[in-house]
C-alpha cells in the first residue's frame, strides 16, 4: 500500500474543503460545511483533547472519516458535531448537555436530519467494552448509521497517534 492509497482524515478546514472538492462535490456543498465549521468553531472554541490537540481538529478529522466513504453531507457534518451535546459551548453559556433550546439553536445551524443524527450519536453507549458488545450481540436495528458516525469519530482519534500519549481511558502520559 502506497501513501496515496492510504486514508488520513484531514485535520483543517481548508484540507478538508479541498477533500470535499476533490470527490466531486458541488460548490455549495463545500459551502455547506464552511458554514458548518464556522459554527463548530464557535462552538468548540477553547477546548482542547486529553491529548492537548484543538478539539476543532478532531471535529474536522471526525467529518473528514466521513466524507471518506460517504456523499451525504448530512452525515458529515453530523459527525464534526458529534460532541455538540457533551462538549460543546451554546451561547446561553452552558454546555454538556442535551436541551431543548440547544436541539432548536443547533437544528437551526446545521439542520434537523443532521441534528438527529448527533442527537443519536450522544445517545448510542460506546464506551470500554461496548464496541465488543456490539460485535457479540449485534448492532441495534436503525443504529448501523450511528455506529459508522462512531467509527469514523474513531478513526480520527486513532490516525493521528494521540491515544499513545493520551488513552480515553486511565491516565495521561502528563500524569504515568
Amino acid at each position: 500500500m502506497t501513501g496515496e492509497e492510504l486514508f488520513v482524515p484531514r485535520q483543517n478546514n481548508t484540507a478538508l474543503y479541498i477533500q470535499l472538492h476533490d470527490a466531486g462535490h458541488a460548490l455549495d456543498d463545500i459551502l455547506r460545511i464552511q458554514k458548518a465549521y464556522r459554527v463548530a468553531c464557535a462552538m468548540f472554541n477553547g477546548r482542547y483533547r486529553k491529548s492537548g490537540r484543538p478539539f476543532i481538529c478532531h471535529a474536522v478529522g471526525a467529518a473528514s472519516s466521513v466524507a471518506h466513504f460517504e456523499r451525504d453531507l448530512d452525515f458529515a457534518i453530523a459527525a464534526m458535531f458529534h460532541a455538540a451535546y457533551d462538549s460543546g459551548q451554546y451561547p446561553d453559556g452552558r454546555s454538556s448537555r442535551r436541551s431543548e433550546a440547544h436541539r432548536k439553536w443547533l437544528d437551526a445551524r446545521i439542520g434537523s436530519r443532521a441534528e438527529g443524527l448527533v442527537a443519536r450519536v450522544g445517545a448510542m453507549k460506546f464506551d470500554t467494552g461496548d464496541p465488543e458488545r456490539l460485535v457479540a450481540d449485534g448492532v441495534p436495528a436503525g443504529d448501523e448509521d450511528i455506529l459508522f458516525l462512531q467509527l469514523a469519530h474513531e478513526v480520527d482519534d486513532l490516525a493521528d497517534g494521540g491515544l499513545a500519549f493520551a488513552p480515553k481511558y486511565g491516565r495521561s502520559i502528563e500524569t504515568r
